[in-house]
């Protein structure tokens, strides 16, 4: 591939990422009852994935600080969509939990990616749909040098985990076993 054509697939990439920004994060935020920022979605997500977390969990998860984690966790307190309660196994650790209006907040921002997705997927020609999701696939495959960085690379989907996801698949031809959930 010669050096227009890496420009251009950079070029490419870059809006591919800008669109996914508006697509998944931007617009579904906006059909909110209370005001949440990306941030404070990815931590509801993951929290909404996992069940009850630790903020070192939380932390871990979003490969971010643990002082981050801690105030992301103390806005959602706030806001009301989640609850922080000492843990019974250890009370030196908080479990942080989902409270009924976050996990509506939750369940509608994936909602409303999901209808935004399928927009844009029900423009395309099936034919069009099985080529990118084939196309990513080997894109992600191909940036996930090794079983590290297949670890660093995945979403610790929790309780949505499932085997054929392809950052499993590379960890597991690495390694010989599946991602530890």
């Amino acid at each position: 591939m010669d050096e227009k054509s890496h420009t251009h697939v950079e070029r490419l990439l870059n809006l591919f990422i800008e669109v996914l920004e508006k697509l998944l994060m931007a617009t579904p935020l906006r059909g909110t009852d209370v005001e949440v920022t990306p941030s404070l979605a990815h931590a509801l997500e993951c929290i909404y994935r996992h069940g009850v977390c630790s903020v070192g969990g939380i932390a871990h998860a979003l490969s971010i600080t643990y002082p981050a984690a801690s105030q992301l966790t103390d806005r959602l307190v706030k806001k009301g969509l989640v609850s922080r309660h000492e843990s019974l196994r250890d009370r030196r650790l908080s479990e942080i939990a989902l409270t009924d209006v976050g996990c509506q907040v939750v369940q509608r921002i994936r909602e409303k990616r999901r209808e935004a997705v399928m927009r844009v997927l029900m423009r395309m020609t099936p034919e069009s749909r099985a080529s990118l999701a084939r196309d990513l696939e080997n894109f992600i495959a191909a940036a996930i040098e090794d079983y590290k960085a297949a670890l660093e690379t995945c979403c610790h989907c929790g309780k949505e985990h499932l085997d054929e996801c392809i950052v499993n698949e590379v960890y597991e031809a690495a390694t010989g076993t599946p991602i530890p959930v």
